[in-house]
Protein backbone atom coordinates (compact mmCIF):
# COMPACT_ATOMS: atom_id res chain seq x y z
CA UNK A 1 0.00 0.00 0.00
CA UNK A 2 1.41 3.37 -1.01
CA UNK A 3 1.24 6.34 1.32
CA UNK A 4 -0.23 9.52 -0.06
CA UNK A 5 1.27 12.80 1.06
CA UNK A 6 -1.29 14.96 2.83
CA UNK A 7 -1.90 18.30 1.21
CA UNK A 8 -3.43 20.82 3.62
CA UNK A 9 -5.18 22.54 0.70
CA UNK A 10 -7.20 19.34 0.17
CA UNK A 11 -8.67 19.54 3.66
CA UNK A 12 -12.04 21.16 4.15
CA UNK A 13 -11.69 21.63 7.90
CA UNK A 14 -8.92 21.39 10.49
CA UNK A 15 -9.53 20.56 14.14
CA UNK A 16 -7.02 21.39 16.86
CA UNK A 17 -7.51 19.46 20.06
CA UNK A 18 -4.94 21.33 22.08
CA UNK A 19 -2.28 23.86 21.23
CA UNK A 20 0.21 24.80 23.93
CA UNK A 21 1.68 28.29 24.01
CA UNK A 22 4.82 29.48 25.80
CA UNK A 23 5.16 33.25 26.15
CA UNK A 24 7.77 35.55 27.64
CA UNK A 25 6.18 38.78 28.84
CA UNK A 26 8.42 41.76 29.62
CA UNK A 27 7.72 42.84 33.23
CA UNK A 28 10.68 45.10 34.02
CA UNK A 29 14.17 45.88 32.76
CA UNK A 30 15.85 42.60 31.72
CA UNK A 31 13.17 40.52 33.49
CA UNK A 32 10.52 38.46 31.73
CA UNK A 33 7.63 36.38 33.03
CA UNK A 34 7.33 32.89 31.58
CA UNK A 35 3.76 31.85 31.02
CA UNK A 36 2.27 28.89 29.24
CA UNK A 37 -1.06 27.24 28.71
CA UNK A 38 -3.57 26.08 26.14
CA UNK A 39 -4.58 28.40 23.32
CA UNK A 40 -8.33 28.97 23.24
CA UNK A 41 -9.33 29.55 19.61
CA UNK A 42 -12.80 30.84 20.54
CA UNK A 43 -11.45 33.69 22.69
CA UNK A 44 -8.01 33.92 21.03
CA UNK A 45 -6.33 33.91 24.44
CA UNK A 46 -4.02 31.63 26.38
CA UNK A 47 -5.68 29.79 29.26
CA UNK A 48 -3.09 28.99 31.93
CA UNK A 49 -5.66 27.61 34.37
CA UNK A 50 -7.10 24.78 32.29
CA UNK A 51 -6.14 21.22 33.21
CA UNK A 52 -5.68 19.25 29.98
CA UNK A 53 -4.97 16.01 31.85
CA UNK A 54 -3.46 14.40 28.76
CA UNK A 55 -0.95 12.45 30.84
CA UNK A 56 1.89 14.33 29.18
CA UNK A 57 2.89 16.81 31.90
CA UNK A 58 6.53 15.61 31.96
CA UNK A 59 6.78 16.00 28.20
CA UNK A 60 5.19 19.46 28.34
CA UNK A 61 7.52 20.60 31.16
CA UNK A 62 10.56 19.26 29.29
CA UNK A 63 9.48 21.23 26.21
CA UNK A 64 8.94 24.40 28.24
CA UNK A 65 12.38 24.00 29.84
CA UNK A 66 13.92 23.58 26.39
CA UNK A 67 12.23 26.80 25.26
CA UNK A 68 13.41 28.55 28.44
CA UNK A 69 16.97 27.42 27.69
CA UNK A 70 16.75 28.73 24.11
CA UNK A 71 15.42 32.07 25.39
CA UNK A 72 18.28 32.44 27.88
CA UNK A 73 20.86 31.40 25.26
CA UNK A 74 19.56 34.13 22.97
CA UNK A 75 19.22 36.69 25.79
CA UNK A 76 21.83 35.72 28.40
CA UNK A 77 21.56 39.05 30.26
CA UNK A 78 17.86 38.52 30.97
CA UNK A 79 16.26 36.69 33.86
CA UNK A 80 13.00 34.79 33.82
CA UNK A 81 10.35 34.92 36.53
CA UNK A 82 8.17 31.82 36.95
CA UNK A 83 5.07 31.39 39.09
CA UNK A 84 2.24 28.93 38.66
CA UNK A 85 -1.33 30.02 37.99
CA UNK A 86 -2.22 28.05 41.13
CA UNK A 87 -0.41 26.78 44.21
CA UNK A 88 -0.45 23.24 42.81
CA UNK A 89 1.17 24.37 39.55
CA UNK A 90 3.86 26.28 41.42
CA UNK A 91 4.47 23.08 43.39
CA UNK A 92 4.76 21.15 40.12
CA UNK A 93 7.44 23.58 38.89
CA UNK A 94 9.29 23.21 42.18
CA UNK A 95 9.22 19.42 41.85
CA UNK A 96 10.68 19.70 38.34
CA UNK A 97 13.47 21.97 39.60
CA UNK A 98 14.20 19.53 42.45
CA UNK A 99 14.32 16.53 40.08
CA UNK A 100 16.68 18.25 37.63
CA UNK A 101 18.50 20.35 40.23
CA UNK A 102 22.07 19.23 39.38
CA UNK A 103 21.51 19.77 35.66
CA UNK A 104 19.95 23.20 36.24
CA UNK A 105 22.70 24.38 38.55
CA UNK A 106 25.31 23.61 35.88
CA UNK A 107 23.68 26.18 33.58
CA UNK A 108 21.54 28.52 35.67
CA UNK A 109 21.36 30.54 38.84
CA UNK A 110 18.04 29.70 40.46
CA UNK A 111 16.33 31.76 43.12
CA UNK A 112 13.14 31.14 45.05
CA UNK A 113 10.81 33.72 46.55
CA UNK A 114 9.32 33.17 50.02
CA UNK A 115 7.26 35.78 51.82
CA UNK A 116 8.48 38.53 49.50
CA UNK A 117 12.18 37.66 49.93
CA UNK A 118 14.23 36.27 47.02
CA UNK A 119 16.95 33.83 48.07
CA UNK A 120 19.18 31.22 46.45
CA UNK A 121 17.10 28.15 45.66
CA UNK A 122 17.46 25.24 48.08
CA UNK A 123 16.06 21.82 47.34
CA UNK A 124 12.93 20.82 49.25
CA UNK A 125 12.16 24.34 50.51
CA UNK A 126 8.71 25.62 49.58
CA UNK A 127 8.78 28.68 47.31
CA UNK A 128 6.04 30.90 45.94
CA UNK A 129 7.86 31.79 42.71
CA UNK A 130 11.21 31.34 40.97
CA UNK A 131 13.76 33.49 39.19
CA UNK A 132 16.21 31.94 36.74
CA UNK A 133 19.36 33.44 35.22
CA UNK A 134 21.85 31.95 32.79
CA UNK A 135 25.32 31.32 34.21
CA UNK A 136 28.13 33.00 32.27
Amino acid sequence: MACKQLNVNDLKCLFFISVKVVAFEHIEEKRYNLGFGDYDFSTQTVNDKIVSDNGDSEKVLATVLGILNEFLLKYPDYEVFIVGSSESRTRLYQIAINVYYEEFMAHYQIFGERNGVIESFEKNKKYESFLIRKLF
